[in-house]
């Protein structure tokens, strides 16, 4: 009988762990794990893949047969992560749907926990592919998981809110910037050319920030910019930055998420000084599309 071939999300927490010893006899499988940190097990398949950026979950689940998920420490490597783990959670459950119909996996069965409150089920199988329950949820212990962040300064930070009734995705993502422009006037000013959008601090000619639409990974549930330069951004970086919308499946939902981000002031000032007013201005412009009635443009018709 030929193994199936099955893809834990991870071996370094006590989830993965028990899967592992129940299952290495079993079934050929497949984990993924940070770029430096790969358990030393026998008769497992080690995956260094990003679980938020999509092609590479994609490539991931090529040849998977079943994937079984669950959390795992590896989840969330970041210097600095801002925002819900449950909104982590809800965007990395909706790479690996995506990523597992674009593949035609078989399976997904998802271990539920006791915080479960059905939204990850809800995703998991929004794009096609069978999902299975198990009946016992598993009791959570945070507190006991070690989560072992990456060893540069880098920033992930995930805030969800509710999508305003007749806006589009690039309603929201087109309007924040248009938004970031009026709410400090006079601070920040942002200017939109080819689809690439510079944002400025008071006159200073250099931009801090330059994001670029990237086009080809863009969907109409998922608006991506790449962080392509910019003072506050550092040069030489490990990881593609970048600042995605995301519409959640079945949900008038949104996730805004900046992925990545390694900041070129020294780590002290960035937490004490950038970190809160990014969180700060996210959760604005939330309140800002609720009571603003009037529905956006697509994109912005002229450039500033």
């Amino acid at each position: 009988m030929t193994k199936k071939n099955v893809l834990l999300m991870g071996v370094h927490g006590r989830i993965g762990e028990h899967l592992y010893l129940e299952l290495n006899e079993a079934a050929n499988l497949f984990a993924f794990s940070s770029p430096k940190q790969a358990p030393d097990y026998e008769n497992i398949t080690f995956i260094k893949k990003d679980l938020f950026i999509l092609p590479e979950v994609e490539e991931a689940l090529r040849n998977i047969d079943v994937v079984i998920f669950y959390e795992d420490p590896i989840m969330r490597l970041n210097r600095l992560t801002q925002g819900k783990f449950y909104d982590l959670y809800l965007l990395i459950a909706d790479n690996i749907a995506r990523a597992a119909s674009t593949n035609n996996v078989e399976q997904i069965i998802y271990i539920a926990d006791e915080l479960s409150d059905g939204s990850i089920l809800s995703i998991l199988g929004a794009y096609g592919t069978r999902v299975q329950k198990t009946e016992t949820p598993i009791r959570r212990y945070g507190k006991n998981l070690t989560y072992k962040t990456k060893d540069y300064n880098n920033v992930r930070s995930v805030q969800r809110a509710p999508l305003p009734p007749g806006w589009t995705l690039e309603n929201v993502a087109w309007y924040y910037f248009a938004w970031l422009d009026e709410i400090i006037y006079d601070f920040v000013n942002t200017r939109i050319e080819n689809n690439t959008v510079y944002i400025n601090v008071l006159d200073k000619p250099k931009p801090v920030l330059v994001l670029k639409f990237n086009e080809a990974r863009s969907e109409e549930d998922i608006v991506l910019f790449e962080i392509t330069g910019g003072s506050l951004k550092k040069r030489s970086t490990n990881k593609e930055q970048r600042f995605e919308f995301r519409k959640l499946p079945e949900r008038e939902e949104f996730i805004m998420a900046l992925h990545d981000f390694e900041p070129s002031l020294p780590w002290p000032v960035f937490k004490m000084t950038q970190a809160p007013i990014h969180s700060l201005v996210s959760r604005i412009y939330q309140v800002e599309m609720i009571i603003n009635k009037d529905v956006p443009e697509q994109r912005p018709r002229r450039n500033k």
